[in-house]
């Protein structure tokens, strides 16, 4: 019986076989879910979440840090005092320049507030009851270029001390009640309605406030502090007639 030969392999075939990888061996990973995880069904409202007790601090302090920096702002403007020369011809941006000045109006005892505003065209603030006014004053400063417009209400305590209540247009024109004032922060002040703070200096508390088109003040002796809040209840804001 005859031997037959094997039959040789190819040349490029290895000697041993391939040994399947790993991964092959552990079968491919599960893809990923698109979708997020369903939370359970039930009939209770999901319990809404409280915000950290140190979010809460952080909020606050950036509120105070806020309400200091504002407070410092209108403190600093309003110890700029008057304009010096190369500052005065500056256009007032967004509120209407008086080029024109007005002859200034005087009237003794009690006067028409209505008349007051549509002569300052823009609200004037007063105080309805309480203190008599004694005297009103419409006059015009040279501020800014132009000329600023001030409304000087002045009343009388019954032991007769004098204090004021000034309107003044544009609001930057603020600055014409002078310097010397130092700012409090002990707490905040409403003025006819406007936000507002308080300085002192010179045996006076000065409340401060503005809006869109103009600035008001109430200036009271140190004397009458305990009157203070009285008279900012008080305050009032007379709006021209053609508004």
């Amino acid at each position: 019986m005859e031997h037959r030969k094997r039959p040789s392999p190819p040349r490029d075939m290895p000697a041993e076989a391939p040994r399947p990888r790993k991964s092959a061996l552990r079968g491919r990973r599960r893809p990923a879910d698109p979708l997020p995880q369903q939370q359970p069904v039930t009939d209770e409202e999901p319990a809404e979440k409280k915000p950290s007790r140190l979010r809460l601090i952080l909020l606050r302090t950036a509120v105070a840090v806020l309400l200091v920096i504002a407070l410092v702002f209108a403190y600093l403007f309003l110890l700029l005092g008057e304009p010096d020369e190369e500052t005065k011809y500056v256009d007032l941006p967004d509120e209407a320049l008086i080029t024109m000045p007005m002859g200034a109006l005087e009237i003794p005892g009690e006067a028409n507030l209505q008349n007051l505003a549509n002569t300052f065209g823009q609200p004037v603030m007063a105080l309805y009851g309480g203190p008599s006014l004694e005297r009103a004053r419409v006059y015009d400063t040279a501020f800014g270029g132009g000329y600023a417009r001030r409304v000087t209400l002045t009343y009388a305590f019954d032991d007769g001390t004098r204090f004021t209540v000034e309107s003044i247009r544009p609001t930057s024109a603020i600055t014409l009640l002078g310097g010397g004032y130092s700012l409090s922060v002990r707490s905040l002040y409403a003025l006819g309605g406007l936000d507002a703070a308080r300085m002192d200096g010179g045996g006076q508390i000065c409340i401060f406030g503005e809006s869109d088109t103009a600035a008001y003040a109430v200036l009271c002796p140190e004397g009458h502090e305990d009157d203070l809040n009285t008279l900012l209840r008080q305050t009032t804001l007379i709006a021209p007639e053609d508004e």
